[in-house]
Parts: structure tokens; C-alpha cells; sequence
């Protein structure tokens, strides 16, 4: 039988989610429901891994990434559930299956699972065993289920079109409503994508979301400074005409990680 673990600060919407558990995956075992960072954190520390964890973003007494840095996951598949699309980039750091908005739809939902079935007998087999090399099993099994990484950009331009790759991008940030892409060579771009759907097809080794207006390429950042309320400020390479990015609380621990591989 399936185990999984709700991690849900709402109490209506953890047993609607494990309601919608039980039609779609009948033999998905929700071991408990815990409601907070700190009650995750002892639960996780206590027990058994599950193979499956659901996963709010946003908890009553902190943000969910904050689980991870106090107790290690790595060795099971989270399915993030969140009302938040900001956080998208970040959750797939971390054996993400899939990214669930709500409310949940139910059709999202058995595609996570479909995912999960692909990979079950490879995760059923690491819980008995917890070897190494069925662990690299397992994450070859999660790379093989995510698409391919963007490569390059068609730019429309008056007389036609021309390619734009992707490593030749600094950074891409909305003014207006209108998204750029701001090259090394200080050129830019009009690209006909939002924020959230370049999330999707970047490769999160290179490109981070800082806030609801930039995503940066690592190569562009210069440095970071601290900034009240445990915000961060990101710096760019001084050939680039942009003052400052400030990275939220919530996100600050994530992006220091992110550059500290």
C-alpha cells in the first residue's frame, strides 16, 4: 500500500484533500496530517519516511522549505499543494513530483499520481533498503519524467525573426506587463512568455526566481546584501542597469543555497 503524510495548516482543506485522495488512489495510506513546520519536523524525525508527502507552501508558522533544512527528505517524492505559483521554481529543487494550485483539481491530482506509479516500485524497493544505487535509480526515474529544459527563443522582430539561446539571457523581468529578456550584451528582448510559465521550461541549476518580477541567471549575479527583515538584496554585474532586486524572508534561505553549489 501507498503511505503518504499531509503537511496542511488548514484543517477543512487537509481532510477535502485526503477526501480527494481516497477517490483517486484508493490504496494511498494517509499515515497523519500534521498542520505546521514544527510538528513536521518532530513527525518526519520520529517516523518512518512515507514515500509520498503533500505539501502546503505557506504554513501557519513558517514557509514549508524550512522543513528541509532541519530534518532530510531527500529520499521521497513531494507533491507541493499551495493557492502560491511563485514558489514553483524552488519546490522542484526539492524531488518534487508535481506542483498542485488550489484549489485542486482533481484531474491534476491522478496525474500526479500517474507520475508516482512510474517510479513506485523503485521507491517501495529504497524504503526497504535505502541503498545508494537504488537511490540514483530513483532520481534518474524523477529527471526522465521532467521535459526538457529550454534551449533558445524565437524574437519577433519587423522584418522576421531571429533565435535567442537561452544561456545568453541574464535575466528576464516584467515592466508593465510586458516580459523581458535582458542579454549579457545588454540587449532586450520581448518574450511572449509570463514569469510562470519560463519557470516551467528553465533549468532551475541556472535561473532562480527572485520575486514576482525577476528571474536571474546565476551568471549575472555579482553579490548579495543583507536587507532588513531578513530580506536579501541581489546585485548584478556592474554592466547591467538594474539598482537592486530585494528577495523575500521566505525565499532568502533558498537562493543563498541555490549559489552555494
Amino acid at each position: 500500500m501507498m503511505k503518504a503524510v499531509i503537511v496542511e495548516d488548514e484543517a477543512f482543506l487537509a481532510k477535502m484533500l485526503q477526501k480527494m485522495i481516497a477517490e483517486v488512489q484508493p490504496d494511498c495510506e494517509i499515515l497523519t496530517t500534521v498542520n505546521g513546520v514544527a510538528e513536521a519536523v518532530d513527525w518526519f524525525k520520529g517516523h518512518p519516511e512515507p514515500c509520498i508527502v503533500f505539501m502546503d507552501i505557506q504554513l501557519s508558522d513558517g514557509v514549508c522549505f524550512d522543513i528541509f533544512e532541519e530534518v532530510d527528505l531527500s529520499n521521497k517524492g513531494i507533491i507541493f499543494t499551495t493557492a502560491y505559483d511563485e514558489y514553483m521554481q524552488d519546490a522542484f529543487e526539492f524531488n518534487s513530483i508535481s506542483y498542485l494550485l488550489k484549489p485542486i483539481r482533481k484531474e491534476a491530482l491522478e496525474k500526479s499520481f500517474e507520475k508516482i506509479g512510474k517510479i513506485r516500485g523503485t521507491l517501495d524497493q529504497f524504503s526497504k533498503t535505502g541503498s545508494l544505487d537504488q537511490l540514483s535509480q530513483l532520481m534518474q526515474q524523477f529527471k526522465q519524467l521532467n521535459p526538457r529544459f529550454r534551449e533558445r527563443f524565437m524574437i519577433a522582430r519587423a522584418d522576421g525573426y531571429i533565435q535567442l539561446p537561452v544561456k545568453e539571457v541574464a535575466c528576464f523581468y516584467v515592466e508593465e506587463k510586458v516580459v523581458n529578456a535582458y542579454t549579457f550584451d545588454g540587449k532586450v528582448h520581448v518574450v511572449d512568455f509570463s514569469l510562470e510559465k519560463l519557470e516551467e521550461e528553465l533549468n532551475t541549476d541556472q535561473f532562480f526566481r527572485a520575486n514576482r518580477q525577476f528571474i536571474l541567471n546565476m551568471d549575472a549575479i555579482d553579490r548579495l546584501e543583507n536587507y532588513f527583515g531578513g530580506k536579501l538584496v541581489v546585485r548584478l554585474k556592474s554592466h547591467f542597469d538594474i539598482e537592486r532586486i530585494v528577495v523575500s524572508r521566505s525565499k532568502a534561505g533558498m537562493l543563498k543555497r541555490w549559489l552555494d553549489r
